[in-house]
């Protein structure tokens, strides 16, 4: 978001908004909204607020919550920069919102082929595998190593839908493990985590692109934390929805969840030519101005000379390469789309994206729905070359090899 400076400060009074002591007892007591208005009073005060971010959004802390030990953290996030793996749902909007659920969850979004790797992480941090009713029924019992594997093992061809996802409604996921941990937080409490798998001809991104409301589209990676509409989230605090999906009762159940700690549902994000939308209609990129990004403390956390040298070369990480359409109306080709098209009307706002195969990579690369004849895919950044996404399906880069056997 564009910065504007207003009015000059006291130089006195620059120096007490960035003192330490006083920064951490005042600022957080202001929303996100206090504080972004608090940043555009002057130069001082942004240098201000941004001197207080890293304190403020230290996901090390957040993370220890459900991981306990720095150690745990480090290691977890090592595992999101090798597997791609992201964090989001109702932790991730609390990250960004600075505020703090009682029993919430921890879903973590991991490319199925991945399943067994992280699951045996949280097994190996003191979790507890808690089979639904319909695995403990199936095959694999209470055997936690076989359902991870099975799930590991799926490829696009030969996947099996997992049974259970009928009671989260939810579209390219392949299997759910939950896992529980008794521990004591004041009162004895369960920490929950699950690690939703998905499809293995998709990515966790796609996940994220259909969630029932603009309100959860916010996702933590290992370097970077993004929210994807952050002005209807923290400043209007409020969540668009999508079709007419909410009258599905888990949609409902959703919704009034969020209605109780003090957001509201619109499906109407007003007109495009409204001057202060609640989303901007167009082609949209993981990052870009109209989201928040939030560049998280990477010391400690083992990232691989692949991932590194490949968001060198490419000038982005990976995640901003990638992005999707926002519109009031059906594209012309056909394409991937929230709500499904059972749910959708002509003026209802639609999210739309192209899942576009990437054999080098392993994942498919989620990408705005183009109606162009020419179907060509430009960096999401003028300051990057602009480089054909078409680039990206070869090897003719040596980096890219290396996900072949790495990613």
């Amino acid at each position: 978001m564009e910065i504007d400076y207003f009015v000059p400060l006291s130089s006195s009074g620059a120096t007490v908004l960035s003192t330490s002591t006083i920064a951490d007892i005042l600022y957080p007591q202001l929303s996100v909204a206090e504080i972004l208005s608090l940043s555009k009073v002057c130069k001082a005060t942004y240098r201000a607020v941004k001197a207080w971010y890293p304190s403020a959004y230290n996901i090390n802390n957040h993370f220890k919550t459900f991981l306990g030990t720095l150690k745990n953290v480090l290691a977890f996030r090592g595992l999101q920069a090798i597997t791609g793996t992201i964090v989001s749902g109702s932790q991730a909007l609390q990250f960004f919102d600075r505020t703090y659920y009682p029993g919430s969850d921890l879903d973590v979004y991991v490319p199925c082929r991945h399943a067994s790797a992280i699951g045996e992480f949280f097994l190996s941090i003191g979790y507890l595998f808690k089979p639904t009713s319909l695995q403990s029924a199936s095959a694999f019992g209470s055997d936690c190593k076989r359902h991870l594997d099975d799930l590991s093992s799926r490829t696009p061809n030969g996947t099996v839908p997992g049974q259970e996802i009928q009671e989260y409604n939810w579209r390219f996921v392949e299997g759910v493990i939950n896992f529980t941990k008794e521990v004591i937080l004041g009162d004895e409490e369960t920490l929950k985590v699950q690690l939703i798998a998905v499809e293995p001809q998709s990515s966790p991104l796609t996940c994220v692109l259909h969630f029932h409301s603009s309100l959860v589209m916010n996702l933590i990676a290992h370097d970077r934390a993004y929210s994807l509409f952050p002005r209807a989230t923290f400043i209007k605090r409020t969540g668009v929805t999508f079709g007419n999906s909410g009258r599905l009762e888990s949609v409902t159940k959703a919704y009034n969840k969020y209605m109780m700690r003090n957001f509201k549902i619109s499906r109407d994000p007003l007109p495009p030519s409204s001057r202060n939308p609640l989303l901007v209609y167009g082609d949209r990129w993981i990052g870009d101005r109209q989201s928040w990004t939030i560049a998280l403390d990477t010391a400690g956390v083992t990232i691989p000379y692949w991932v590194k040298e490949a968001n060198d070369y490419l000038g982005l990480p990976l995640l901003a390469c990638q992005g999707f359409s926002v519109r009031n109306t059906q594209p012309r080709q056909p394409t991937v789309q929230n709500p499904a098209p059972k749910h959708y009307q002509n003026g209802d706002v639609l999210l739309t994206f192209e899942l576009v195969c990437c054999t080098i990579l392993r994942l498919p690369l989620v990408l705005p729905i183009s109606d162009s004849p020419s179907r060509s895919y430009m960096w999401p950044r003028s300051t990057s070359y602009p480089v054909m996404y078409s680039f990206m399906m070869s090897a003719s880069h040596p980096t890219f090899s290396l996900f072949i056997s790495c990613f």
